[in-house]
C-alpha cells in the first residue's frame, strides 16, 4: 500500500489535470472539422490546363486562344444510329440529332419551335432545366447543319466535295455517320458534375441526378448505352469521377487496413479504436486545411487522405509503445506525460523529415503535384497535435495502461530478468545481427554492387503523359473514345493560329498608299498560306503519313476551292474575283469561328484546328518538334520570298520581278530530320516564286566542290539565293561571282533540339505561329515530370540530410546515416528503368514522399543504438542490442506504412494506382536496407561516426538507482505477497 500513499502525495500532472479538458475539446471541434472535409472535397475539379503554372507560355497561349475564338471547351455526342441520309435513296436523317441540337440550344426559328412543340420535347423542360441549359450550352452545331452550309449559296459545293471535307471531323469515314458538338460557356466548365455527371444514388440521402446533358440526350429519345460522348471537358470529368470514386474506394479499404494494422500491433480492441481516431481525425484536419485556405481539391491530392489516414495510424501506435514501456517501467502516476517526453523528440524529427520529404514535391512545375506536397505536409504536421495532445490525453483518460500494470511478467523488468525472458524472436533477430556484424564486408559489398548494376538503369528512364492512360482498361471513356474514333475520327485536340499583322495585309498597304510591299499577301494568298500548311500536316502526319492526326479544319474548309496562281491571265482574273469575294465574306468565315482580328493590333488570325490519334502512344515532344519543322519552314518561306522578290524588283527597271532568273543554291549534308526541313522550305520557296512567273532552277551540289568556273556561269542569273549548310566563306565565294546573291540560311535550327512554339512575340511584324490545345500542355507536362522526379529528389535528399546530421550529431555521420534511405530510390526507379516502365505522375511523387518516411525508422534506430553505445563498449553488442530491439518495431512500422499504402493498388486512377505498388516497393527495399545496409555501416570503419561518450553521468546514475527502487516497490505492492521484505532490502541495496 505503500505505493498508494506515495502516490496520493503527489501532484497532478499535466494530463490528470487536463486529459478530460482536451479528449471533450476534441469531440467539439470534430464536426466542424468534418462538414469543412466534407465542403473541400466537393470542391473537386480536375482541368488539364491547370496542370501547369499561368506563368507558363503554353497555359497563357491556351487563355490567349480562348479569348479570340470559340473555346476549345466542346463535347463531341453521337450514338448507334446518328447517320445522315440519302438523299438519292430518299432516306431521312436520324431525326434525334435535330431534336437534340434544338433541346440544347433553341433556334429561334417558328418552323423550329412548332417542331419542339410537335415532338413535346420543349414541354418537358423544367424551368430550371430550361435556365440551366442558357447557362451551360454556348452553341451547337451538326453535321448536317455544316454539311447544308456547304452546299448552299454562296459556296454551293457539291455533296460529294462538301462530304469530303467534313469525314474525320464532322462526318464518319462512310460519310454516313455524324455527330453533333456542344460548346459549352465558362460556367459549365466549372459545374462539369451538374452538366455531364452519371448521377449517384445514396441510402441516407437524396439521389443525385444525372447531368443536364445527359438528362436531355434521354429526353431526345436516345438509350444510354448507345451514347457516346468525348472532348475536353469529358476528360475532365471523368479524371473528376475517378478521384472521387478513389477516395470512397480507398477511405473503406484505408479504414479496414488501418484497424487490422492497428489490432495486429496492440492487441486491445480499446486502444485500436483509440488509434483509429486518431486517423480519422488527423485525415479529416488534412482535408479541411485544403477548404480553409480556399483550394479546389483535384484528383491527385484525393491520395492525400488516405497517406495522412496511415501515417497517423503508424504514429499513434509508436506512442502506445512509449506509454506502454512508461507504464510496465514506473508505473501508470505520469505515464502519459514520460511516454510523450521520450517519444516527442524521435516523433517531431519523423514528423519533420516526412512533411520535408513532401514539402520537396512543391519545387514541381506541375500544379497538382505541387498541391499534393503542400497539403499532405500540412496534414502530417497536423498529425502530429492530435496524437501528442489527443492521444496521451484518452489513455490517461481511459486508465487503460492499468492492464499492462498488473501483469507480472512485466513486473519481472528491472531485477535482472531481462536476458532470461527474452523472447524467440528476439533471439532470431540476434542470430541476423551477428551474421551482419561478422560479415559486414561482404554485405555492404553486395549491396553497393546491386545498386551500381541496378540504380545504372536510371539512365534509360522516361516520364509520359497519356490523358486516356489515367483510366482503367475498363473505363466508359475509353470505351466512348474507341468508338469515336472507330467511327468518326481522331479526337485529341491541337490547334494552330497562323498571325498576319497589318503589314502583311495587302489590302492595308493599299491603303496606306506607300512603295509596295512585297511581304503584303492578298486576302487569297493568307488563305492559300493556311491550305498549303494544312496540306503540309495531312502529308506528314494524314492517312498517307503517320496516321496520327485527322482532317483538319479551318477557313478553307468554308471557302470554294482556289485556283492555281501560276495558270496564265484567266487564273490572275479568277483569283482577283476570288479575292474580292471572300474580303465581302469575312464575316462569314468568321462566325465560322475560324477566322478572328485580334483587336489591340488588328492582325488576322487564321485558327487551324487538328485532332491527334488517341490510342496510338503518340509521343507528344516528337510530334510538337515535327510540327515545327513542317510549321517553321513555310514561314521563313514566305518571309524569303518577300526579300527575294525585293531585290528582283530593285534591280528590275520596272521594279516587276516577273520572268527573272532565279537560282536556289540548296545544300543540307545534315541529319534526316534537317534535310525534310530544307527539302519544305525548298518546295515552298520554288513554289512561292513561281507564282510571280519567275524562272526558277534548283542547284543542289556541295559548294566546297563546284568548280570555280561554273560559279562564273552564276553571274548570268538576276539572283542567287543560297540555303543549307552554307559557311560565311562559302557565301563571301559565291558573292564575289555573283554581288546579288541571297543569304538565306536559316537563323534557327528546326529538327534540332526541342524548342517551345513561336508565338511571334519577339517581333509582331512577321508571319508567325501560336502552337495551343491540349497536346502543347501535355507535351509541356511531360518535360517537368521528370525534371519534377530529380528536382524534387534532390530538394528532399538535402533538406533531409542536415536533419540526418543533427540527429547523428556529426556532419559525416548524417551523410553515412541517409545512404541506406538513398539506396531504396535508386532500386526502384533503376529497375523501373531496366524493365522499360515509364514514370507517370503518381510514380513521380513516391520518391521524396519514401524518402521522408524510411528516414523515421533510421532515426529511431541511431537513438537506440546511441542509448546502447553509453552503457557498452562493445560497438559490435550495441548493434546486436539495438537490432534485438528495433527489428520487429522497424517490421511493424514498413508493413504499417507499406501495407497501408498499397491501398492504392486497389484504384481505377492509374496514377494512384502507379503510386501505391511503388510506395510499398520502395518502403518495403527501404525496410530491407534499414535492418541489412545499416548494420553493416555501423559495423564498418564508418560506425566509428556515431561513438558518443560512454560514461553516465552522475544525475543518469541517481536516477536510474531510484527507477529500480520504484519498480520494486511498485511490483511488491500489486502482487502484495510475502516477499516484500525481501524487495525493501533488494531496494536498499540498489541505493
Amino acid at each position: 500500500m505503500k505505493l498508494k500513499q506515495t502516490q496520493a502525495k503527489l501532484p497532478q500532472t499535466f494530463y490528470q489535470r487536463w486529459s478530460l479538458a482536451i479528449v471533450v475539446a476534441t469531440l467539439v471541434f470534430l464536426p466542424w472539422v468534418m462538414y469543412s472535409a466534407g465542403k473541400a472535397v466537393q470542391s473537386n475539379v480536375n482541368r488539364v490546363e491547370d496542370w501547369l503554372p499561368k506563368s507558363f507560355e503554353e497555359t497563357q497561349n491556351l487563355a490567349w486562344f480562348r479569348q479570340h475564338f470559340a473555346s476549345d471547351q466542346f463535347v463531341i455526342v453521337s450514338w448507334e444510329g446518328c447517320r445522315l441520309g440519302d438523299l438519292d435513296a430518299a432516306t431521312p436523317d436520324d431525326p434525334r440529332l435535330e431534336i437534340l441540337a434544338e433541346l440544347l440550344v433553341p433556334s429561334d426559328s417558328q418552323n423550329m419551335a412548332g417542331e419542339r412543340r410537335a415532338t413535346g420535347g420543349e414541354a418537358e423542360l423544367s424551368a430550371a432545366d430550361q435556365e440551366a441549359r442558357k447557362r451551360y450550352f454556348k452553341s451547337v452545331v451538326t453535321g448536317r447543319r455544316i454539311l447544308d452550309r456547304l452546299t448552299n449559296p454562296p459556296l454551293n459545293l457539291s455533296v460529294q466535295v462538301a462530304n469530303h471535307r467534313l469525314q474525320g471531323s464532322m462526318i464518319g469515314p462512310d460519310g454516313s455517320q455524324t455527330c453533333l458538338i456542344v460548346t459549352l460557356h465558362d460556367a459549365a466548365v466549372a459545374e462539369l458534375k451538374q452538366v455531364l455527371g452519371t448521377g449517384q444514388k445514396r441510402i441516407f440521402r437524396e439521389n443525385v441526378p444525372p447531368g443536364l446533358l445527359r438528362r436531355l440526350i434521354a429526353q431526345a429519345g436516345i438509350a444510354k448505352v448507345d451514347v457516346h460522348l468525348g472532348g475536353p471537358p469529358v476528360d475532365n470529368h471523368a479524371i473528376d469521377e475517378e478521384g472521387e470514386r478513389t477516395l470512397i474506394r480507398l477511405a473503406g479499404l484505408s479504414g479496414l487496413l488501418g484497424l487490422g494494422l492497428a489490432w495486429w500491433s496492440l492487441r486491445s480492441i480499446p486502444l485500436t479504436l483509440i488509434v483509429f481516431f486518431c486517423g480519422v481525425m488527423s485525415t479529416a484536419t488534412s482535408l479541411a486545411i485544403v477548404g480553409w485556405t480556399g483550394q479546389n481539391f483535384d484528383a491527385i491530392l484525393m491520395s492525400m487522405p488516405s497517406l495522412v489516414y496511415v501515417l497517423a495510424i503508424s504514429g499513434a501506435v509508436h506512442l502506445v509503445n512509449y506509454y506502454r514501456e512508461a507504464v510496465q517501467t514506473q508505473g501508470l502516476y505520469a505515464a502519459a506525460e514520460r511516454a510523450v517526453q521520450h517519444a516527442w523528440k524521435p516523433a517531431l524529427l519523423c514528423s519533420v523529415t516526412t512533411a520535408v520529404g513532401l514539402l520537396s514535391l512543391s519545387v514541381s512545375e506541375l500544379v497538382p503535384i505541387r498541391k499534393f506536397g503542400i497539403y499532405s505536409a500540412a496534414g502530417v504536421m497536423s498529425l502530429v497535435l492530435i496524437v501528442y495532445f489527443f492521444l496521451p490525453a484518452a489513455l490517461q483518460l481511459s486508465r487503460i495502461g492499468r492492464y499492462w500494470l498488473l501483469r507480472p511478467e512485466h513486473l519481472a523488468l528491472g531485477t535482472g530478468a531481462e536476458n532470461k525472458t527474452a523472447s524467440y524472436s528476439e533471439r532470431i533477430w540476434e542470430v541476423v545481427a551477428r551474421f551482419i556484424v561478422g560479415h559486414y564486408r561482404s554485405v555492404a559489398a553486395l549491396g553497393i554492387l546491386v545498386t551500381l548494376g541496378v540504380g545504372f538503369g536510371l539512365r534509360y528512364t522516361d516520364s509520359n503523359i497519356d490523358l486516356l492512360k489515367l483510366f482503367d482498361s475498363r473505363a466508359k471513356i475509353l470505351q466512348d473514345y474507341r468508338w469515336l474514333e472507330a467511327n468518326l475520327g481522331k479526337l485529341v485536340p491541337l490547334e494552330i493560329v497562323v498571325r498576319f499583322p497589318t503589314n502583311l495585309q495587302l489590302e492595308n498597304e493599299q491603303q496606306a498608299g506607300d512603295e509596295y510591299d512585297w511581304s503584303a499577301l492578298s486576302f487569297v494568298q493568307r488563305l492559300e498560306t493556311v491550305t498549303r500548311l494544312q496540306h503540309l500536316i495531312e502529308q506528314k502526319f494524314g492517312p498517307g503519313g503517320q496516321d496520327l492526326v485527322g482532317p483538319s479544319l479551318s477557313a478553307a474548309s468554308f471557302a470554294p476551292s482556289l485556283p492555281a496562281a501560276n495558270t496564265g491571265n484567266f487564273g490572275f482574273i479568277q483569283r482577283k474575283a476570288l479575292n474580292a469575294r471572300l474580303r465581302r465574306s469575312r464575316g462569314e468565315l468568321a462566325e465560322a469561328g475560324f477566322l478572328k482580328i485580334d483587336a489591340q493590333d488588328g492582325s488576322e488570325l487564321w485558327r487551324i484546328s487538328l485532332r491527334v490519334a488517341a490510342f496510338r502512344d503518340v509521343d507528344y515532344g516528337q510530334f510538337v518538334r515535327e510540327l515545327q519543322g513542317i510549321t517553321q519552314p513555310l514561314l521563313e518561306a514566305y518571309h524569303m520570298r518577300a526579300e527575294v522578290l525585293s531585290e528582283l524588283a530593285r534591280l528590275a527597271p520596272d521594279n516587276s520581278p516577273v520572268g527573272k532568273q532565279v537560282m536556289l543554291w540548296s545544300h543540307c549534308g545534315g541529319e534526316y530530320s534537317q534535310q525534310q526541313t530544307h527539302e519544305t522550305f525548298q518546295m515552298l520557296l520554288i513554289s512561292l516564286l513561281e507564282e510571280y512567273r519567275c524562272e526558277v532552277q534548283l542547284l543542289t551540289e556541295d559548294p566546297r566542290t563546284k568548280p570555280l568556273n561554273d560559279l562564273e556561269l552564276l553571274s548570268k542569273l538576276d539572283a542567287v539565293v543560297l540555303f543549307g549548310d552554307f559557311t560565311n566563306a562559302d557565301v563571301g565565294l559565291v558573292r564575289a561571282g555573283v554581288p546579288d546573291t541571297i543569304d538565306a540560311r536559316f537563323n534557327v535550327d528546326f529538327g534540332g533540339s526541342p524548342k517551345r512554339p513561336d508565338t511571334g512575340a519577339k517581333d509582331l511584324g512577321d508571319l508567325s505561329a501560336i502552337y495551343t490545345g491540349v497536346v502543347p500542355i501535355v507535351y509541356q507536362a511531360q518535360r517537368a515530370l521528370l525534371n519534377s522526379l530529380v528536382e524534387s529528389t534532390w530538394w528532399s535528399f538535402l533538406t533531409i540530410t542536415p536533419i540526418m546530421m543533427l540527429v547523428s550529431r556529426s556532419f559525416l555521420a548524417g551523410a553515412v546515416a541517409m545512404l541506406p534511405n538513398a539506396v531504396p530510390v535508386l532500386w526502384i526507379f533503376g529497375g523501373m528503368g531496366w524493365l522499360g516502365i515509364e514514370i507517370d505522375i503518381g510514380s513521380m511523387m513516391t520518391a521524396s514522399i519514401a524518402l521522408g518516411v524510411a528516414v523515421d525508422d533510421t532515426i529511431h534506430f541511431l537513438a537506440r543504438y546511441r542509448e546502447e553505445l553509453t552503457h557498452s563498449s562493445n560497438r559490435q553488442e550495441a548493434i546486436v542490442s539495438t537490432y534485438r530491439h528495433c527489428a520487429v518495431p522497424t517490421l511493424q512500422a514498413t508493413l504499417i506504412s507499406g501495407l497501408g499504402l498499397s491501398v492504392f493498388a486497389f484504384s481505377t486512377f492509374t496514377p494512384t494506382q502507379r503510386f501505391g505498388w511503388l510506395m510499398l516497393c520502395i518502403l518495403v527495399a527501404g525496410g530491407i536496407a534499414e535492418l541489412v545496409l545499416l548494420p553493416a555501416l555501423l559495423a564498418s570503419p564508418l560506425g566509428r561516426l556515431f561513438s558518443v561518450h560512454r560514461h553516465p553521468s552522475k544525475t543518469s546514475l541517481l536516477l536510474d538507482r531510484l527507477y529500480r527502487k520504484w519498480r520494486c516497490d511498485a511490483a511488491m505492492d500489486a502482487l502484495q505477497g510475502p516477499s516484500q521484505p525481501h524487495c525493501e532490502n533488494a531496494s536498499q541495496r540498489t541505493l
